[in-house]
């Protein structure tokens, strides 16, 4: 994957440790993400239940503040999906600005960050029809024009479309039962274009001034939101 994640960077060089069960990043599999763990999945992937810090976040083996790349603000960027077996479904990815390698992000942090796929509104990615049984998908989405961050978390996740189920119309197809989910995380950065202090703009009505890049574990941003 590009951006590099957390189960898989070590392939890419990346001093991290290695995961041989990288693919398998899926809530703890089906069972155990939705008849356990009632559809509740970790930020990155691993089982709900699993005692903190899980593996993938923060505290955990694989998530080590390592930056795998560094970014501009707004700016588009192609990611990269190997698809080991294609089921169909659709990806999703939000932006968490966490600033600290040693905190948990939470889910409502990425909730207010959507990477929109670029030139849409929308955060979805359809996978085409036609795509094989395996291969590489490459597509680009766009960053917030309002975020800058020494340590971004880019999380990706699969919600794959092949499961029976009972559709909103009332019928039965595959594609409408509870999908199995696959996620990951990746830590980035974001500076301003210039590197200096980010200046201030309207973005959806509403004023913004970007915080600068923070050092190494401090949360305090260097500049607040206007009001």
């Amino acid at each position: 994957m590009d951006p590099p994640s957390r189960n898989a960077m070590w392939r890419f060089g990346y001093p991290n440790p290695v995961n041989y069960n990288d693919n398998e990043l899926f809530c703890g599999g089906y069972a155990v993400h939705w008849q356990q763990n009632k559809g509740k999945c970790g930020i990155c992937g691993d089982a709900y239940h699993l005692s903190q810090p899980r593996p993938h976040e923060a505290g955990g083996e694989f998530a080590n503040g390592i930056i795998v790349r560094h970014y501009t603000v707004g700016q588009e960027i192609e990611v990269e999906i190997e698809l080991t077996a294609n089921h169909f479904g659709r990806f999703e990815m939000y932006l968490c600005p966490n600033n600290d390698p040693s905190r948990v992000a939470t889910q409502e942090c990425f909730d207010s960050h959507p990477l929109y796929v670029s030139g849409t509104q929308d955060v979805r990615f359809e996978i085409p029809r036609e795509t094989g049984k395996k291969g590489i998908i490459k597509y680009a989405v766009t960053l917030p024009p309002y975020v800058t961050c020494s340590q971004c978390i880019v999380q990706w996740t699969y919600y794959t479309g092949n499961m029976w189920g009972t559709c909103e119309n009332g019928t039965e197809a595959v594609g409408c039962g509870r999908p199995e989910t696959f996620r990951n995380c990746a830590d980035v950065s974001i500076v301003t274009s210039t590197g200096g202090i980010p200046p201030r703009f309207l973005y959806q009505n509403v004023i913004y001034e970007l915080y600068s890049v923070a050092p190494k574990f401090s949360t305090a941003p260097l500049a607040r939101p206007l009001r």
